[in-house]
């Protein structure tokens, strides 16, 4: 099976609400059946955690990232091509199937 380049969104996906401070990252509810359906994707696919967030919230969101333990490829804050998004979004409540 061929690897799948797959951007995953934080706000609204990873975790409840939006975060627009540092404060409110470090605070952010994650939402733990995706975060474990995304370790599982990560073993087979390429995965890239992406975001809104400003530059200003990076290192507090890559520790978030790593507190919650959310495995992944590549961080970006600008969204880019891929196979498939996860994305609150375009999700519509719904589950993905990958």
């Amino acid at each position: 099976m061929k690897r799948k380049f797959i951007l995953v969104d934080i706000d609204g996906v990873l975790c409840t609400g939006i975060c627009w401070t540092s404060k409110d990252v470090a605070k952010a509810k994650p939402i733990q059946k995706t975060i474990n359906r995304v370790n599982r994707l990560y073993r087979q696919n390429f995965i890239v955690i992406y975001t809104a967030r400003r530059d200003h919230l990076i290192a507090a969101t890559l520790r978030w990232l790593r507190m919650n333990g959310i495995q992944f490829h590549a961080f970006s804050n600008n969204k880019c091509a891929a196979d498939i998004y996860i994305d609150d979004h375009n999700a519509k409540g719904r589950w993905w199937n990958v």
